[in-house]
């Protein structure tokens, strides 16, 4: 989390840039040119047509005719990219817009590298630095993702039991996961291991159960004496 001096200098530093009027113009001219790049394109995805006319001989045209033909998650693609596109270009919901952009145009920016498109990363990294100038004007409205909030556990206040139970059973469940993905286990075969990794899941499974009947007697034990 950041320091509230560090905090205090950002507000300032965005009061100070965005009251002058480029900012203002530059914030309008970044939301219609994404707006424009993303709907029309978008809504060629989500009308289920083809984005490019590269064979799939090429890496892009590959790319591309695989996530086509995925047709649900090619239309997903299309739809997030018109919402985005057209809440940019509301004023009372552009931040909403900008912050659905960013996941869209990092995985963008992430594509065009990967796969080598001639030029186009420049133009995606490009929108990319449009999408957070977007955010930046609208700090105000996030900032408090970034302060130091307390967030409480909720399993602040259980039992040593539940808390163990719960533990031991996301590591055994995260750990049975991996050897089920192939991670090798130096010297063990992957069954055994797994076997007794659900063993130690579902004991940790019955921990809890326990701990909340153990509490839930309890409970109804203080309420009866609160009665009486």
């Amino acid at each position: 989390m950041l320091s509230n001096r560090v905090l205090a200098s950002l507000d300032a530093l965005q009061t100070r840039v965005m009251r002058h009027p480029a900012a203002a113009r530059l914030t309008m001219l970044c939301r219609v040119l994404l707006a424009v790049a993303f709907i029309p394109t978008g809504t060629v995805k989500l009308l289920g047509e083809r984005f490019t006319l590269l064979g799939v001989d090429t890496p892009v045209g590959y790319f591309f005719e695989a996530m086509y033909q995925t047709g649900g998650y090619w239309r997903f693609l299309g739809l997030s990219q018109v919402i985005a596109g057209c809440l940019l270009l509301w004023p009372v919901t552009a931040f909403y817009g900008a912050l659905l952009f960013l996941p869209i145009l990092v995985n963008v920016v992430v594509v065009t590298i990967a796969i080598e498109f001639k030029g186009t990363p420049i133009i995606t990294v490009l929108m990319l630095l449009a999408n957070l100038w977007l955010l930046a004007w609208d700090w105000p409205r996030w900032r408090a993702l970034v302060t130091r909030v307390e967030v409480g556990s909720p399993i602040a206040g259980s039992s040593v039991l539940e808390r163990t139970g719960w533990t031991l059973g996301t590591l055994a469940m995260v750990a049975f996961f991996f050897a089920a993905r192939g991670v090798k286990l130096v010297g063990l075969s992957l069954a055994p291991v797994q076997r007794s990794l659900v063993g130690i899941g579902l004991s940790a499974g019955v921990m809890v159960l326990v701990a909340w009947i153990r509490d839930g007697r309890a409970a109804r034990g203080r309420g009866t004496a609160g009665r009486n």
